[in-house]
């Protein structure tokens, strides 16, 4: 079984300072090591620790959003965008082809974009902690759940090959894709489940007292 660990961090760009990602102790997050796409030097930094161990890794480009690449800066005809009712501006994002991009510059009827991260070519410092390992199908399962859902399992349990989790939804979204994505996550990272069973809860809603009340006079 792959090693399953809930790490905290503090991510900033060095040389400005500015936090541009932050994950605190009290909600971490599951990395699923060898199987996530975390930066690089990230990813070799939390092989190595183990549960409790807190560390400060220095990353370069190479090791954290790469270096930047000229073929990545476009220059788009201004009236591409008045097309679409757009006014570009520099700073203004952009997705395209199904990238994000962010406006660096407008004038003489054309625009630049940029499509590098913009982090792209930076050093970046990470504060990491290793708050647990998780060992179990059920440990795993719910702080997988908590990763795609943002909320609790109401229940966990693995008996004789089969996973059931029991959630009760919060959101009246689609949630199909996260729930297809959580499923095929466990299959591949627990090799002993070979089933897994998600039941949704629904409950009805209890009137307020003050309502009851009401209706009663």
């Amino acid at each position: 079984m792959v090693r399953v660990i809930l790490v905290a961090y503090e991510g900033k760009d060095k040389e400005t300072g500015k936090i541009f990602d932050k994950v605190e102790e009290e909600e971490p997050y599951a990395v699923i090591l060898g199987e996530d796409a975390l930066l690089p030097g990230l990813e070799e930094a939390l092989e190595n620790m183990k549960e409790g161990e807190e560390k400060e890794v220095e990353l370069p480009p190479e090791k954290a959003f790469g270096e930047r690449k000229k073929e990545l800066i476009y220059v788009i005809p201004e009236k591409e965008f008045k097309k679409r009712g757009i006014r570009p501006v520099p700073g203004m994002p952009i997705e395209a082809d199904g990238r994000v991009g962010r406006v660096l510059a407008v004038g003489g009827g054309r625009v630049q974009v940029d499509f590098n991260h913009e982090l792209a070519g930076r050093t970046v410092i990470y504060k990491i902690k290793v708050i647990s390992e998780l060992k179990t199908p059920e440990e795993i399962a719910e702080a997988l759940f908590r990763r795609y859902f943002r909320t609790k399992l109401d229940g966990v349990v693995f008996k004789d090959g089969i996973l059931e989790v029991v959630y009760t939804p919060t959101d009246t979204k689609d949630k199909n894709m996260n729930k297809l994505l959580f499923v095929a996550t466990l299959l591949k990272t627990l090799p002993d489940v070979k089933e897994v069973r998600v039941t949704e809860r629904y409950m009805r809603r209890e009137e307020k007292k003050e309502e009851a009340t009401e209706k009663s006079e």
